[in-house]
């Protein structure tokens, strides 16, 4: 009568080969998809690391010459202060003689001397007094006298003979009619200094720096023979042979800066160079590529030894698999632990497979809360969402399995009204029996419970599997759903508890004895290979084992062609004061809440998931800053003090356990409020989460209404709800909805049922238009029968049309 499921060691040895196969292909090819992910993430990390590391060799380059700056314009504003005394303005050597030399040592001989130049390049300095030479002809004394201060390239002293670099400044004249200068002012300073820094330059063994002025012509260099000055010239880089030279060389005269890697001498290295602004000159650092790459050889060899460890786990993985299906053949056992180790898998799969889906359903739900959409696409959106939560049970079909043989999976009672919740499950399988053409039947008892204490999603999920088996197999007669009360055991509390027996019966097409004895094994299908194919194979399996869960078991019999019948039995605690609200759904819709906004930081690496969040709670008035992972989500949370935080809990850099323990361990925001939203299934992480700080558990796909409920109760919300229809609107859609429809004639009926048993809706809506285009009567009847074809429900359709043939026939 069903599709039932067995274990990966059962009987049907044909099947596994097949499935070994897929087991391999679907760890290898995760495998390799992590190896792939690894290899781009490698080359990534690697490609910043060396970025990082090629910055901190540029930024030695920095340092030197910021030194050298420094320096340059400390003794440049001295000249200047010195040059605009009177003593120097007086032009009377005499005079000024004394007063220099005592600044030379006060300046802590910085300057080798301080020379005052007359106009005609006559000059008197403080180490040889007047001399009897002139610099007219100098570069430096003719851009002084010109009125501009300027700092020389290196050249050989006419008076001393020494290499000196000279800081000239014009000499102002005290009448304020005459704005030439009256002579050169400057002070003169050893190339030695600037050779000292430039030289201290260093990034590692045989690394070197050198400086070249605006001529591409070393002044400083390691080389004593490319030193060059204005007297004796060395040889430019402009102009060696060495094209890599030339073309860094050319980019230093055109006062760039960067960091290039290169063959010079033969060997890679890396050249960072950067342009003074005091001096037109330009320093650079010549370094070997190990010297920066060495750091890097660490996170080459993790790469490497990854790789291998790839290389060896497929080929492991292959031989193990190979081993395990040999094995198979002889061992149950082994059989049984390659089905546990698959749930473990499938429950890990899980995760990212519910991350996807949460910003499906969470975007769908944000669009059905949305006013601006227009109905039309409200359908289309509904549809969404409804598939989207067929997929989510269809997952967590698979995911209670692997967690019940994890022995994970957890029971959650909630009080319950017996009477309405029978009354939904009969429902829906009166509609699906009435499309099959077989009848369905309901008898419950006269005294049953009306409150019971029970976990009300794995209850609804055993029946609903039952009465679905028994539909799905019966083609004729009947099937029958039954419950009673067999007694009211003895309680040692106060809590009165009632013995219930829920028993399925069909006439269906039955089981045989062989099939008996595994219909309830997992991944194991009986029955017509047609019918096989119409479920996932998981039913009885993951039935059976909650109902043991609730401490009963179940029990079958069946004839062949006759039919079967399951049942079970469970003692169930009753609910006194079960909540009344709980019976029908609120129809408010929440729009706002009272009082200022809050502050909300959703932490999570997927942006989806962000979006679904700040979307969600912005239009409501809340405040929602995003953070990409835990260590961004902590600097938020310091800086702006949220009221709220909604972490993930898998996430890069810093993941959510850490994130909940730093924000703990952090004063200011040690008393945050924290819920954690994740698609984990693990009962493990939710509890690790919650002793690690967490206030509340979300688990993803996030609902809506949870979501909410969590704020309301956390942040004490009081909600503001959109305003109700006023009265007399109210009054007259309940006269147009409880009023008799005004069906068309039997034939048009009849037509519009043939529609829609071919599930042709498109034609059922042109039905509907056309009907209310030719008289109004029929309005609101096509306005019901248009509304059942957009929701593309076939049995609601057929239940409806139904009804309304049989009266006018």
């Amino acid at each position: 009568m069903i599709q039932q499921n067995s274990s990966l060691s059962a009987s049907n040895e044909k099947n596994h080969p097949s499935r070994n196969l897929l087991i391999r292909f679907i760890l290898g090819g995760t495998t390799l998809i992590v190896s792939i992910s690894a290899y781009f993430s490698y080359q990534a990390t690697r490609n910043m690391m060396l970025k990082d590391l090629r910055q901190s060799a540029f930024l030695e380059v920095q340092r030197g010459s910021a030194e050298i700056e420094e320096w340059l314009h400390v003794r440049q504003v001295e000249v200047q202060t010195l040059a605009n005394t009177s003593t120097v303005r007086s032009l009377n050597w005499s005079v000024a003689e004394p007063y220099l030399k005592a600044e030379v040592k006060r300046i802590n001989d910085e300057f080798f001397f301080f020379q005052i130049a007359m106009p005609d390049g006559s000059f008197s300095n403080t180490k040889v007094g007047r001399a009897n030479k002139n610099i007219q002809d100098r570069d430096y004394f003719q851009k002084a006298i010109a009125g501009k201060s300027n700092i020389s390239d290196p050249f050989i002293s006419r008076s001393t003979g020494i290499p000196l670099i000279a800081i000239a400044t014009p000499i102002s004249s005290n009448s304020a009619s005459s704005s030439l200068p009256i002579g050169v002012f400057q002070g003169n300073v050893r190339v030695d200094h600037i050779a000292e820094v430039v030289n201290s330059l260093q990034y590692g063994t045989n690394s070197y720096a050198f400086a070249l002025n605006s001529q591409g012509q070393a002044i400083v260099h390691p080389n004593s023979a490319l030193m060059s000055t204005v007297e004796k010239p060395a040889p430019s880089l402009l102009k060696i042979s060495d094209r890599n030279l030339n073309a860094i060389a050319q980019q230093m005269v055109n006062k760039k800066q960067g960091i290039e890697l290169m063959e010079i001498d033969g060997t890679q290295k890396y050249v960072a160079y950067l342009p003074l602004t005091q001096a037109n000159w330009s320093v650079a650092l010549v370094i070997p590529r190990q010297n920066i790459e060495s750091r890097l050889q660490f996170l080459d060899l993790i790469a490497l030894i990854v790789g291998g460890l790839t290389v060896t786990m497929i080929t492991v993985l292959w031989q193990v698999q190979a081993f395990e299906q040999g094995e198979l053949k002889k061992s149950k056992a082994a059989a049984d632990t390659a089905n546990h180790a698959k749930s473990e898998f499938l429950a890990n799969m899980s995760h990212e497979l519910r991350t996807p889906l949460n910003g499906i359903l969470g975007c769908a739900q944000i669009l059905l809360r949305s006013s601006a959409l227009p109905k039309q696409e409200q359908y289309h959106v509904n549809i969404i969402e409804q598939c989207g939560s067929h997929l989510l049970t269809l997952i967590n079909d698979i995911l209670d399995l692997s967690k019940i043989e994890a022995k994970k999976l957890e029971l959650h009672p909630d009080d319950v009204h017996l009477p309405s919740f029978l009354q939904g499950i009969v429902e829906i399988c009166h509609i699906r029996a009435k499309q099959k053409g077989i009848s369905f039947v309901y008898k419950p008892a006269i005294n049953l419970p009306t409150g019971i204490h029970v976990d009300v999603k794995r209850l609804r999920q055993i029946l609903l599997n039952l009465l679905g088996n028994a539909i799905k197999f019966t083609d004729q007669g009947q099937v029958t759903f039954s419950i009673e009360v067999i007694d009211q055991p003895p309680s040692d509390d106060q809590t009165v508890k009632h013995y219930l027996r829920c028993t399925v019966e069909d006439t269906g097409i039955g089981i045989t004895p062989a099939e008996l004895s595994k219909i309830f094994l997992p991944f194991e299908q009986v029955g017509e290979k047609k019918r096989q194919a119409e479920g996932t194979g998981l039913g009885l399996a993951i039935t059976r084992q909650l109902i043991q869960m609730m401490g009963s078991d179940i029990h079958v019999q069946s004839q062949i062609g006759q039919g079967s019948s399951f049942w079970f039995e469970l003692e169930i605690p009753e609910a006194i004061d079960w909540v009344q609200s709980a019976m029908t759904a609120s129809e408010k819709q929440i729009i706002g809440f009272e009082g200022s906004p809050y502050t909300i930081l959703m932490v999570d690496d997927r942006w989806e998931n962000r979006t679904v969040i700040t979307n969600l709670l912005q239009p409501l008035g809340f405040n929602v800053v995003e953070a990409s992972n835990g260590k961004e989500g902590l600097e938020i949370a310091i800086a702006l003090k949220p009221d709220l935080i909604i972490t993930d809990l898998l996430m890069p850099e810093m993941d959510g356990f850490e994130l909940i323990k730093n924000l703990r361990h952090t004063p200011e925001i040690k008393d945050i409020l924290i819920i954690v939203s994740s698609a984990s299934v693990f009962e493990s992480d939710k509890y690790r989460s919650l002793q690690a700080g967490g206030n509340a558990f979300l688990t993803k796909p996030i609902q809506v209404d949870e979501l909410l409920h969590q704020l309301e109760k956390y942040l004490n919300l009081v909600w503001i709800y959109k305003q109700s229809q006023p009265d007399g609107e109210k009054t007259r859609e309940a006269i147009t909805t409880n009023s008799q429809f005004t069906p068309p004639s039997p034939q048009i009926l009849q037509e519009i049922v043939t529609l829609a048993s071919k599930g042709n809706f498109n034609a059922i809506l042109k039905w509907a238009d056309q009907l209310e285009e030719t008289d109004t009567t029929f309005a609101p009847f096509a306005n019901e029968l248009r509304q059942l074809a957009r929701q593309f429900d076939e049995d609601l359709i057929l239940s409806f049309l139904t009804k309304y043939a049989v009266k006018t026939v």
